[in-house]
């Protein structure tokens, strides 16, 4: 069973990690979940942490675990969450390539979902169904402590460059609109994973400089 732990947030450690994020997808136009991305999450803790700030109560995520044992049904890439205000976050990453969100199909004018997409989500529905059917257990107390519990789903898929103003149009509507028993399950590109929460670490190292200077 991999368990939560415990992580303080660190900024410049945080800095460090998304630099990193950063400089791999610079470096090359498709990346691999097994070779590149999830070696890169799991070595990176503040990183995965601070994809917390992307959603309601969690911030820089004070619980982290990676390769998540879902009941012993299903393993979770990343399970971030905020212990106190009992809101969670179950992370999947897929490749990121040009086919991983959409893809073209000959005599078609609109894509369809890609394969990694699709799988991507079909994970997070079996994750939620599990968490929703083991929710009375001492094991699921364990881990995400008493009464209501919130879950929030992220799909990390892809590269922004390939795809279309429609194609963005799609994503985010999807992101928008659909739920799994009431849980919310976001779609993000890598690239867009990036961009969100290098503006969040901006935002809160201006903030946190100003209160150091008393401002």
């Amino acid at each position: 069973m991999k368990d939560f732990r415990p992580i303080n947030f660190d900024l410049p450690q945080c800095r460090q990690q998304l630099d990193q994020l950063h400089a791999m997808l610079a470096s090359k136009a498709e990346l691999s979940k097994r070779d590149d991305l999830q070696p890169l999450f799991k070595a990176s803790s503040q990183l995965s942490a601070f994809i917390g700030t992307g959603f309601p109560n969690i911030g820089p995520a004070n619980r982290l675990a990676y390769e998540f044992d879902v009941f012993g049904d299903f393993t979770a890439d990343i399970v971030i969450g905020n212990a106190e205000r009992n809101v969670f976050c179950a992370v999947e990453l897929e490749d990121a390539r040009e086919s991983s969100i959409f893809h073209k199909v000959d005599g078609r004018a609109t894509k369809e979902w890609g394969r990694r997409f699709e799988h991507g989500f079909g994970q997070l529905v079996d994750w939620f169904f599990s968490f929703d059917d083991h929710k009375n257990s001492a094991g699921f107390t364990k881990h995400f402590g008493y009464g209501h519990v919130e879950f929030f789903g992220l799909l990390v898929v892809g590269r922004s460059g390939g795809l279309t103003e429609h194609d963005r149009a799609r994503l985010r509507w999807r992101s928008d609109r659909v739920s799994v028993n009431t849980h919310k399950i976001y779609g993000r590109t890598y690239d867009d994973l990036y961009n969100d929460l290098n503006n969040d670490w901006r935002l809160l190292s201006l903030t946190s400089q100003k209160s150091a200077e008393g401002v």
